[in-house]
């Protein structure tokens, strides 16, 4: 691989960090008050609907000749696709926390829903603008056509779209929130023990909702990130968002559910799910790349029940309907 090979490499790692980041951030949110939503690759196909969704209401509310607005290109998108995933979000939470129904049934449930229902929709979205959309996007950062001059620092990491930087402030805001504030000591608690925070005054369900629904909104946002800025708008119903969901839920555990060290091991995902582009592997080869990252998470696992060690595991109530009556 030349030079120039690998700073391209790098550079697309990271726009496939970007859907790892939000998908792992938000379920990481998700997790620490106690739900395990394997919804996750769903909602993720959720988020893609919407962001397509919204900027196809946009494109059409102006019509075919009138200047794109940048915000809107940028805005519209997000706040569908963070408005669909909420409500799978809060579709699970519903199931979870108002009917006591099982995590993994309903997860998985919410996943086959929102495949099957993103999939026939997309597919029913008309293209027209959308890739012009989705290239602003990209320049609304760099100017389109900008030349780095041999700059590699500058190629790598800031010719990204403004999706992959807001992204890694989201991950490190949630980081703070989560491990420095009130907010997150008390969402803590829902995840460790639901029974003792609910003694202390903590409305458990409360903050289960919140968090759910927060967190399918965030990881919403990295199908949107894959259809809008990676594959411009030139959208089909066989992009496998779910793909990147199921590893999104991989990457919680590979970084010990820590935002901050998703952004890291978002990258290392990102770095692998593009390698095999940029080397001549057979069809065989190819495969074997695409179950490196599911071997990692596995590995992680392994290393860190051999080692026990206390800050790695899961939080202790995650999976568990809480009973109040139970207390």
């Amino acid at each position: 691989m030349t030079g120039t090979m690998f700073v391209a490499f790098l550079a697309r790692a990271i726009k496939f960090a970007t859907v790892f980041i939000f998908g792992s951030t938000g379920e990481t949110i998700t997790e620490k008050s106690g739900h395990l939503n394997m919804g996750i690759p769903g909602i993720m196909y959720l988020g893609a609907l919407g962001g397509i969704l919204g900027e196809r209401v946009y494109l059409d509310s102006i019509g075919p000749e009138t200047a794109l607005n940048p915000f809107l290109v940028l805005f519209m998108p997000m706040l569908f696709a963070m408005l669909f995933a909420a409500v799978g979000g809060l579709l699970f939470s519903f199931f979870t926390v108002t009917l006591k129904c099982n995590h993994n049934v309903t997860g998985l449930t919410i996943t086959t829903f929102g495949v099957g229902l993103s999939c026939y929709f997309i597919g029913l979205i008309p293209t027209t603008r959308m890739s012009e959309a989705g290239l602003m996007i990209q320049s609304l950062f760099v100017p389109s056509g900008f030349e780095w001059g041999g700059n590699w620092f500058g190629q790598i990491f800031f010719s990204q779209s403004l999706f992959t930087y807001t992204a890694i402030i989201v991950a490190i805001v949630a980081a703070i929130i989560i491990s420095r504030t009130r907010v997150g000591l008390n969402l803590r608690a829902c995840g460790e023990n639901p029974a003792a925070a609910d003694a202390a005054g903590i409305n458990v369900d409360k903050y289960r909702y919140i968090a759910t629904i927060l967190g399918a909104a965030i990881a919403g946002l990295g199908g949107m990130a894959l259809e809008i800025d990676l594959y411009k708008g030139m959208f089909n119903p066989k992009d496998a968002v779910d793909a990147f969901g199921w590893l999104a839920l991989s990457l919680v555990i590979f970084s010990m559910w820590k935002p901050t060290i998703c952004i890291f091991a978002s990258l290392l995902f990102g770095a692998l799910q593009v390698l095999p582009n940029f080397l001549s592997l057979s069809s065989v080869q190819m495969q074997m790349f695409s179950i490196v990252p599911y071997a990692a998470t596995i590995l992680v696992l392994i290393l860190t029940s051999v080692f026990n060690k206390k800050n790695a595991q899961p939080p202790a109530g995650l999976g568990i309907t809480y009973f109040r009556e139970d207390r």
